[in-house]
């Protein structure tokens, strides 16, 4: 069940262990939504049209960069903000090039991801 007071954030990364970090820091302050491919996270961007952020990992799956279609496709209608989150700076500034907002470490996304959404609200 969705809370509808809650902005929905779609995050596309592989890794269990940082969805479940970034479900546990972002719980009450967003609903998440959660792809493991970028066949899931396109799927679940036409899905969820009215999400209010998005989260993505350069490398899903694996360890070499694949999201960066993902990021020029998902611009051509989201004018939201979009985050590159990965622990690579290089995959951060492709992300970049490809069309995203923000780069921070997988660590750093639930901060920063309340800031915006926190600009978003005013």
């Amino acid at each position: 069940m969705t809370d509808n007071s809650l902005p929905k954030v779609l995050i596309v990364e592989d890794s269990f262990p940082i969805q479940r970090f970034y479900r546990e820091k972002l719980d009450g302050q967003c609903y998440v939504i959660s792809a493991h491919s970028v066949k899931d996270g396109e799927m679940l961007f036409r899905m969820h049209p009215d999400v209010a952020a998005i989260v993505m990992d350069a490398c899903v799956p694996g360890e070499t960069p694949t999201t960066q279609p993902l990021v020029k496709h998902i611009r051509r209608t989201f004018s939201g903000p979009i985050i590159a989150a990965s622990g690579s700076e290089e995959c951060q500034k492709m992300l970049l090039k490809a069309g995203c907002d923000h780069r921070v470490s997988k660590r750093e996304v639930p901060g920063k991801l309340a800031e915006l959404l926190e600009q978003n609200s005013d």
